[in-house]
């Protein structure tokens, strides 16, 4: 069923939300958002919701105005000096581990997802063994794992998948 939002918070959308409606990876739209100093105008379930009239102008205004309105493209001191800075921002981002490198991510995203797998797979014995579950409970149960890992999955490939994964 639907969620209920009130008036004040209709046009105060997620990132996830903001990425499927203008058809963007829901990653480009966050660093969008953070470069072009956008704050949350709220929170929903515990994520950010970001305003739409101003989430518009940092998605689909000038790419290439960064630093205030400068156009790097017209100076090549400013553009170099621009990616420098840049560069330097991601050094310290991994140093204070706000950011993390891919393979990281993968590693622990696989740690998690076989955790989780593993945990999956003992449940319908451990439900027949411990709360005396009948067969057909069981099976009802594995049904609804193997749904379940199979979204996960899909999940997994479709992020994968996406062109804006490059």
């Amino acid at each position: 069923m639907g969620e209920v939002v009130e008036s004040k918070d209709a046009y105060n959308w997620s990132v996830s939300r903001i990425g499927q409606a203008f058809g963007l990876d829901r990653r480009t739209v966050a660093k969008r958002l953070q470069e072009s100093g956008v704050m949350p105008a709220g929170t929903r379930r515990g994520n950010p919701t970001y305003a739409l009239s101003d989430v518009g102008p940092a998605l689909f205004g000038e790419k290439t105005q960064v630093a205030g309105g400068l156009d790097l493209d017209q100076f090549p001191d400013a553009r170099k000096a621009w990616y420098q800075s840049e560069n330097e921002r991601l050094k310290f981002e991994v140093a204070i581990k706000q950011l993390i490198p891919a393979h990281e991510f993968a590693r622990e995203l696989s740690t998690l997802a076989k955790t989780v797998a593993a945990g999956l797979d003992s449940l319908p014995d451990a439900l027949e063994r411990d709360a005396g579950l009948d067969p057909d409970a069981i099976e009802r149960v594995q049904h609804v794992i193997d749904a379940l890992r199979e979204q996960m999955y899909q999940a997994a490939t479709a992020d994968m998948e996406s062109p804006d994964n490059g």
